[in-house]
């Protein structure tokens, strides 16, 4: 057998033993680039700088002198997709400098993603796929539910296997092609909300008690309810699952969770899963403190533990 397999994938070995009782048999690789496993599965390195052959061998236990080889041949990553750890920013805010389990970012970059955007899509299993527009982006080869994709550009929810690491390797992949690993770093939260224009500063994108947007024609009054909705709370209770759609389950961070209103602690009444949305973005049922600021730019920011969201979101107050 002689094939080509990319580097960070997988495939799966067989042998066959004919004559003695013990079926068994030992695998080896040759030279030692990558990795087998007793059951014959090979996993080939995350990047290789050139083309590398290897020879996977399946001796048998019962007799060493029967043997059988297998030639594969590790394609050299492609240099033409290119992006580094600061182009990886949270998707609400635009923040860098490290992403958390489940957080939806964004990546900025070259040589992936189609001319015209593609969005997400939901598999068979009501999950949402882990490919958009042939570009996928994978941490550690685990492969990251799509949110969009589009030249130069993607959006994605960071794997909950993160969770407990200091960094991941990441990669991307379009049409056939994967980029070299990237080493990103991990943060047990990296909170933030999603605002009115998209920039990550100013006016929430949020709801009043009556399900009205708020904005400084529509201001909260004091000690309503307020809806809020945001990324990167971390890992969750139950644990997050990827791509998984809140439907009926509504996962909670399992960090403390802490919202101030113009530097006031307001009462939480509900922080987990948005309904409808997939896993990875947070609602926030909060009311809006009885002594907080009035007017229409009032400073909001959330923690989760000891991360803080950032400064310079807003939600109007009456």
């Amino acid at each position: 057998l002689v094939a080509s397999i990319a580097p960070g994938s997988q495939t799966q070995l067989t042998a066959s033993v004919t004559g003695p009782d013990n079926k068994s048999v030992r695998w080896s690789i040759s030279p030692t680039v990558g990795s087998i496993s007793q059951s014959g599965i090979y996993t080939a390195p995350a990047t290789v700088g050139a083309s590398t052959d290897v020879t996977i061998t399946a001796t048998s236990f019962a007799d060493p002198t029967k043997k059988a080889t297998a030639k594969l041949t590790i394609a050299p990553t492609s240099n033409s997709i290119v992006f580094t750890a600061a182009g990886v920013v949270n998707g609400a805010t635009f923040k860098g400098g490290g992403v958390a389990p489940g957080e939806i970012i964004t990546v900025f970059g070259a040589g992936f993603g189609a001319s015209s955007l593609t969005g997400l899509s939901v598999g068979s299993d009501g999950k949402v796929t882990t490919v958009s527009g042939g570009t996928s982006i994978l941490f550690d080869g685990v492969p990251a539910p799509m949110v969009y994709a589009v030249s130069g550009q993607l959006a994605a929810v960071v794997p909950y296997s993160v969770a407990g690491k200091s960094t991941s390797q990441v990669q991307i992949a379009y049409n056939g092609a994967l980029s070299s690993a990237v080493a990103v770093p991990i943060a047990t939260a990296a909170p933030g909300f999603f605002t009115a224009n998209s920039s990550g500063a100013g006016q929430l994108a949020m709801f009043n008690q009556d399900y009205s947007l708020n904005n400084s024609a529509n201001p909260a009054a004091r000690g309503s309810i307020v809806l809020l909705y945001g990324t990167g709370e971390g890992q969750t209770d139950p644990p997050g699952v990827d791509g998984q759609v809140n439907n009926t389950v509504f996962p909670k961070p399992v960090l403390p969770v802490r919202v101030t209103i113009g530097g006031v602690d307001a009462q939480v009444a509900y922080f987990g899963a948005a309904p409808g949305f997939v896993a990875g973005v947070f609602q926030a049922n909060v009311v809006v403190p009885a002594n907080a600021p009035t007017g229409a730019s009032v400073p909001i920011q959330v923690f989760l533990g000891t991360n803080t969201s950032p400064s310079g979101t807003t939600i109007a107050v009456k």
